[in-house]
């Protein structure tokens, strides 16, 4: 559609300088796009998607297809990590009590720093 308007020279040249369009049409349809796009946007976040708190907790709910598809979780690493906790805190409880002797062995490989 053909139109006439008024258009500040300024706020044009800085749109195309901002935006990288080499013709002032590009630019204003860009910037006429961009305002529209924006304006769903608002409009979506205001008023939501239409989703109640119902159907959300039903969607998060456990499925049937996470029995055939359950998350990967290496159980090996997870016992370590426990296992590596588990001697961290002993020895900060031997510490504590002083019950420790000189240059003990670190209770892992890779104590977190700052931390005995």
């Amino acid at each position: 559609m053909k139109m006439t308007i008024e258009i500040p020279e300024d706020v044009l040249a800085e749109l195309m300088h901002l935006t990288g369009h080499q013709t002032k049409r590009d630019a204003v349809e860009f910037a006429l796009r961009e305002a529209a796009r924006r304006a769903k946007w608002r409009r979506v976040w205001s008023e939501g998607l239409g989703v109640g708190a119902d159907a959300l907790a039903a969607d998060a709910a456990a499925k049937p297809a996470d029995l055939i598809d359950a998350p990967d979780i290496d159980t090996a690493a997870v016992d370590r990590a426990l296992a590596s906790l588990a001697a961290r805190q002993a020895r900060r409880a031997r510490l504590a009590r002083g019950d420790f002797a000189l240059n003990e062995p670190p209770a892992d490989n890779n104590p977190p720093a700052g931390q005995p």
